[in-house]
């Protein structure tokens, strides 16, 4: 297997990170818009909607990650920053990640990595097979095409 380089899965990543970001900039101007002409019209908001609407904020970007990677790892294998970099995912054994795994991958696997300043993607440089932590929790790789 002919794996990708740091720099073409850093690049794939921070394209990817910049889509979602764009993404979820426009989903707060638009739930800001409407929540300015809610207050604008005077009617109360009850603190039954607040609260829940804060916690589904919050959790928004991990769906998002989720819903993103997993459809586009499950179904072409890359995502639309590893497609520019040339570069795919899929499990150890060649086959194609599930759905669930691809958005496991892409939301918690993400999030284990960077927990620690970032160990677990920095592990590609000591790691002998250049993985990082969520590619060995998943038993992926990320290959050149």
């Amino acid at each position: 297997m002919n794996k990708a380089t740091f720099l073409q899965r850093a690049a794939a990543w921070l394209i990817d990170q910049a889509i979602l970001s764009i993404i979820y900039s426009l989903a707060a101007v638009a739930i800001g818009v409407i929540i300015r002409a809610y207050a604008d019209s005077g009617i109360p908001v009850p603190n039954l909607i607040v609260a829940p609407s804060v916690i589904v904020f919050s959790l928004a970007p991990t769906v998002g990650h989720f819903l993103y990677f997993g459809y586009l790892w499950s179904q072409r294998e890359r995502s639309i920053g590893m497609g520019m970099m040339n570069i795919r995912v899929v499990k150890s054994d060649g086959h194609s990640l599930s759905f669930v795994m691809a958005g496991l991958r892409g939301s918690l696997g993400y999030f284990l990595s960077g927990l620690i300043f970032g160990l677990g993607y920095l592990w590609f440089f000591v790691d002998k097979e250049q993985e990082t932590w969520h590619d060995k929790i998943f038993n992926t790789a990320v290959l050149k095409q």
